[in-house]
């Protein structure tokens, strides 16, 4: 069986269950179920398989015996929704399934399940579903979180986790555009709790280049590392930095200091037929010159995934919690009385499956007046 949960929304709580809509507490149902279309944050991840993460998409027409009858369920499901919409009904803080016609709702997630039905025996998990996994519960969880605003609005973070062909998160269109927000914007946001708590990888791209090429990572800030192994005729941090991702990305490019350590060819290992996978799995289709840019954009990214799954796991039950992540940092909305935990935290965030890369860490009263604090 496969578990249709209704919470499309935060306040919608309900399942399909056993052919029949169920309302109101349906935790025990969950017990019943190892295989779900997407997550809900009812669930104990770990126990369930998420046939949405075997497609990668939303759309689940083509999968359907009769795409036609699918596709007119869901489009007057969202007719419905768009004229409570139009009456000026708050769907933030009322269920769509409770202004439907019980038949109706009935009708498609009894089409729905013929199909996930289908997905479920026609796809198997791939070697990157294990971070899949971790992305689309992390992403879910975040997108359940208020974000404040100076202005008294209240919105969401949400993230799209197939869009980009690397992997890298983007923002929906419904959400705060927190990856592309100006600078001068970020004071308007501000926490739950007592302070936003930001964690940020130093030089992670540079990390992971050096993981890869085998070689130890200096538990030192890497551009002064850089500066002071690779360089010559250099003399500042952001002279290294700035020569640095000048040869990297660039296929032509040459420079024999940063090559006795860097070893650009080192995409080689991981492509293969116009592919190339990655250590955590995911095969991206790209053509030779960018591909080591994808290897390292990729696995930096997932990184930083992966590592802030964990945290989000170890901050199960607590006040705090993951307000986003934002390229290679994650933030949380962090509560005083927890600071014991602090250490934890970054340790979990900077241990990964290359080694160690050293984090900054930084606190503020709002998400643009961030300092660096040293633990």
């Amino acid at each position: 069986m496969i578990l249709q949960t209704l919470n499309i929304r935060n306040n919608c709580e309900g399942a399909f269950h056993n052919g029949k809509l169920v309302f109101g507490e349906i935790s025990s149902i969950f017990e019943e179920y190892d295989i779900a279309w997407k997550y809900s944050q009812f669930m104990d991840d770990t126990k369930y398989k998420f046939l949405f993460l075997l497609i990668k998409k939303d759309d689940i027409s083509e999968f359907s015996e009769n795409p036609e009858k699918y596709k007119f369920l869901s489009n007057r499901l969202r007719a419905q929704a768009a004229a409570a919409t139009a009456a000026k009904i708050n769907l933030e803080e009322e269920c769509i399934f409770d202004l439907l016609p019980n038949f109706q709702v009935q009708a498609f997630f009894e089409e729905r399940e013929i199909i996930l039905s289908n997905i479920n025996k026609n796809f198997k998990k791939g070697l990157d579903y294990d971070i899949l996994h971790k992305t689309h519960v992390l992403s879910e969880n975040i997108s359940q979180n208020i974000v404040n605003w100076t202005s008294g609005c209240k919105n969401r973070i949400k993230y799209n986790i197939f869009g980009s062909a690397t992997g890298r998160l983007t923002n929906t269109r419904d959400s705060v555009p927190i990856l592309t927000m100006k600078k001068e914007e970020r004071s308007n946001l501000l926490p739950q709790n007592d302070l936003y708590l930001d964690l940020d990888l130093n030089g992670a791209e540079i990390r992971t280049l050096l993981a890869l090429s085998g070689e130890e990572q200096p538990q030192a800030d890497i551009h002064e590392w850089n500066l002071t192994n690779c360089a010559r005729n250099l003399t500042t941090r952001k002279e290294v930095k700035e020569r640095f991702f000048a040869w990297l990305y660039n296929p032509d490019s040459e420079d024999h200091m940063l090559e006795r350590i860097y070893d650009k060819g080192i995409y080689n290992k991981y492509y293969d037929d116009g592919f190339i996978t990655t250590p955590f799995g995911r095969r991206i289709e790209v053509e030779e010159r960018k591909a080591l840019s994808y290897l390292i954009q990729s696995t930096t990214s997932d990184i930083v995934i992966e590592n802030a799954y964990k945290i989000m796991k170890l901050l199960d039950g607590k006040k705090s919690f993951i307000a986003f992540t934002m390229h290679d940092s994650i933030v949380l909305d962090f509560s005083k009385e927890e600071y014991s935990l602090v250490r934890e935290i970054k340790d979990r965030f900077e241990y990964n499956k290359l080694g160690r890369f050293l984090s900054t860490l930084r606190i503020g009263n709002n998400f643009g007046n961030m300092k660096e604090i040293k633990i």
